[in-house]
Formats: C-alpha cells, sequence, structure tokens
C-alpha cells in the first residue's frame, strides 16, 4: 500500500503541474500588429459600363423597295456622300414618267383653257357694245358675261393643276433620289442590317441599313455611377479601366460629363457617367463591357493604417486588464475621430486618431497622436495558436498600392 502511496503523488503532482501550465497556455494572448507607414492613398468609385463611338449615326431608308446593291459591309471606311446601297430605281422611274406624262397633260389642258378663255373674252366684249346699243336682250348679254367667267375659273383651275402635277413630279424624283442611300459622314460601318434582295419597308418607321461610327479613335465609357457615390464624382476626374480582352492592360480616361437624367431599374438608381478615352491602339471595340474606377480623391505622402485597425476592438479580458484608457471616446463624437489600439512597451494602449480619406485596404490618419514606425494592433490571438503566430504583419507599398 505504502508502495502505490509513493508512486501515486507524484504521478498526481505531476498532472496537476501539466494542467495549470496548460491552462496558462490557453490563456496566452498575442496580438498581430502593422506599422503606421507613410505613403499615397487614392480612393476610387466604382462603376461599370459599355464603351461607345462618341457619335454613331444609323442610315436609314425613306422609301420601300428592295435592295438591289450594297457597297459597303462590316468595317467598312466610307465618306460623306459615297453611296454605300442602292435601292430598286425601277417603280419610282416609272411613277416620275406618270408624273411628267401628268405635268404634260396639265399644260395641254391650260392651253386649251386660254384658247376657250380669249374666244369667251371676245364674245363677252362684243356683247357688251351690243348691248350698250340695245341690239341685244340683257340675257343674252348676262350669258355671254357667264361664259367668259367661266372660262376665266377654268384657265386658273388649270394652272393650279399645272401646280399640283409640278409638286407631284418633285416628290417622285425625290423618291427616286432616295433610292441611292449615301453615307452622311466619314466613318467606320459597324453594322450592316440587310442583304441584297431584301425589301425594306418605311410604312410606319425608318427601317436600319447601317450604323456608322464617326471615328473609333476617340471613343467613350458609358458608365453607371450608383446614386450613393455619384456626389464625388465631377467632370475633369481622372479614371481607368479594363476590359475582359485585355485584363493585363490598364486604360487611362476622364469624365467628361454627368448625365443629370436619372436610370432606374429595379429601384436602382444611377446616373449614366460619360469618360472619353484615347483609343489609338484600335484595341478597344465598341461593346465592351469596361469595369472603370474613378478617381474621387488622392493624398500623397500621408500617415495611413490598415482598415483593420479601425475593425479592432480589444477582448473583454484584456480591457479588464489594462483598465480604462486614457481619455473618453464621447469627447470625440462627432468630429470624425475613430479609436485605435497601438502597443506600447507590449501593452496594448488606446488612441483616438481623426480619420481622412480611405480606400479598400488602407485609411489615411488626419490627426491622433501617433507617428510612422508604431505599432497597430489588427487582430488579437488567444490559445495555443498563439504562440505560433507571428507578433508583427508586414505591410509594403508596391505602385503606388500595398499589399
Amino acid at each position: 500500500m505504502k508502495k502505490y502511496i509513493y508512486i501515486g503523488i507524484p504521478c498526481v503532482l505531476v498532472i496537476i503541474v501539466t494542467v495549470i501550465y496548460l491552462l496558462k497556455k490557453e490563456e496566452t494572448v498575442r496580438f498581430e500588429t502593422a506599422k503606421i507607414v507613410k505613403g499615397d492613398i487614392q480612393k476610387y468609385v466604382v462603376a461599370t459600363g459599355t464603351i461607345n463611338p462618341v457619335r454613331t449615326v444609323i442610315i436609314g431608308s425613306q422609301v420601300s423597295g428592295l435592295i438591289s446593291k450594297l457597297y459597303a459591309d462590316f468595317n467598312s471606311e466610307v465618306k460623306t456622300g459615297q453611296t454605300v446601297a442602292q435601292i430598286d430605281p425601277t417603280p419610282f422611274e416609272h411613277q416620275v414618267r406618270k408624273a411628267e406624262a401628268a405635268l404634260a397633260t396639265a399644260l395641254a389642258k391650260l392651253k386649251r383653257s386660254n384658247a376657250v378663255l380669249r374666244n369667251s373674252q371676245r364674245k363677252y366684249h362684243r356683247a357688251k357694245k351690243l348691248y350698250s346699243k340695245q341690239v341685244i336682250s340683257i340675257d343674252e348679254f348676262d350669258e355671254s358675261r357667264t361664259s367668259y367667267e367661266t372660262s376665266l375659273a377654268d384657265a386658273e383651275l388649270a394652272k393650279a393643276e399645272i401646280m399640283q402635277a409640278e409638286a407631284s413630279l418633285a416628290i417622285a424624283k425625290t423618291d427616286l433620289g432616295y433610292t441611292v442611300i449615301i453615307s452622311p459622314l466619314d466613318g467606320i460601318v459597324i453594322s450592316r442590317e440587310v442583304d441584297v434582295g431584301q425589301t425594306v419597308a418605311s410604312s410606319f418607321q425608318t427601317p436600319t441599313l447601317f450604323t456608322i461610327a464617326k471615328d473609333l479613335v476617340s471613343m467613350q465609357v458609358n458608365t453607371s455611377v450608383d446614386e450613393a457615390d455619384i456626389g464625388m464624382v465631377e467632370v475633369e476626374q481622372r479614371a481607368k479601366f479594363n476590359v475582359d480582352a485585355f485584363p493585363e492592360d490598364v486604360f487611362d480616361g476622364k469624365v467628361t460629363e454627368i448625365r443629370m437624367s436619372p436610370i432606374i431599374f429595379q429601384n436602382v438608381v444611377t446616373y449614366d457617367t460619360i469618360v472619353s478615352i484615347d483609343n489609338s491602339s484600335l484595341k478597344l471595340k465598341p461593346g465592351m463591357t469596361a469595369n472603370t474606377s474613378i478617381l474621387v480623391a488622392e493624398a500623397k505622402n500621408v500617415l495611413s493604417i490598415p482598415n483593420a485597425a479601425l475593425r479592432f476592438t480589444p477582448s473583454k479580458t484584456i480591457r479588464d486588464k489594462i483598465g480604462k484608457p486614457e481619455g473618453s471616446e464621447s469627447e470625440y463624437d462627432g468630429k470624425n475621430y475613430s479609436p485605435i489600439w497601438i502597443l506600447k512597451h507590449g501593452k496594448p494602449a488606446m488612441v483616438m486618431v481623426k480619420t481622412g480619406i480611405s480606400d479598400y485596404d488602407f485609411t489615411e490618419i488626419v490627426e491622433g497622436e501617433v507617428k510612422e514606425g508604431d505599432e497597430v494592433i489588427i487582430a488579437e490571438i488567444t490559445g495555443k495558436s498563439a504562440a505560433k503566430s507571428p507578433q508583427q504583419i508586414p505591410w509594403t507599398r508596391v505602385g503606388g498600392g500595398r499589399r
């Protein structure tokens, strides 16, 4: 029995010491920190847009007919006044000849009316003289006068018919001219909607034959900026974007217009913001989706901290150990101040700082009792993992940003 007691007591003591050690180890707390550094911060408004030519013209047809010839195709370069399509002119040529015949008939009718008018005029003057000498009756005189006035009206009617025939001829000639489709500007054909042999009808609306872009060098991005961000966007701000076709390339642009008309889709309000771009390389094609970032604020060579530091709050255990921090957060309410925790002599301490602009990773420090190189706490690690975790996480800047 004594043998078991001598052996058991040391074992129990070892177990108790081990448990106490492990419990203390579990309670070990360490912090992940990052140094406060100086650098540039850029704030962007992100939006999605579509690349479009600055000016696009839709070419249609004012007359209905059969497409007999096409002189332009996709990607064709055209000049102002160049013929791009031909509608079969035969029916319109017949209409011109018909109008010419109607005009000739009206002219002949006028000649006949004038001849009748002259004859009626002579008879009227003779009857007037005879009536003055009481040779003819008043009825005969009135009949000759009525005949003269009727002939005069017929001559005026013939003149009006000539004007109508001339107008009909002009319309027929105009319609014949419309069978030749010409380009109204210098540009590139980006869309062709018809083929030879296809019939176009312009009864209710002008059919689309071609879409011509004036220039594919000077283009624009039509971006949809959310109503929550539109207040930060201004004309002349710099912008950059990329497209899926060239994921490694970053294209530059400038905001040139903010359109006041809201676009409402599924209760989401956006505003069309125009970003002008230089497409001298002709890489960008109309219709491409552009992931656009508009630079709305910038701060150079300023103190900055990771955004994670602004979200960090020590656990209750840590706050109980360090006691109440100096100062009160209520003193800074409404002054754009935020609490951060830094390591002073290996212990966490709260500091109130005034923040400025922020990007996705870092926030500018405008005021506060901090300096470059101070270690700001971004996370708290407890338990076994604390012994294996690094105390400080290095943050470095790469090309104006951080990683």
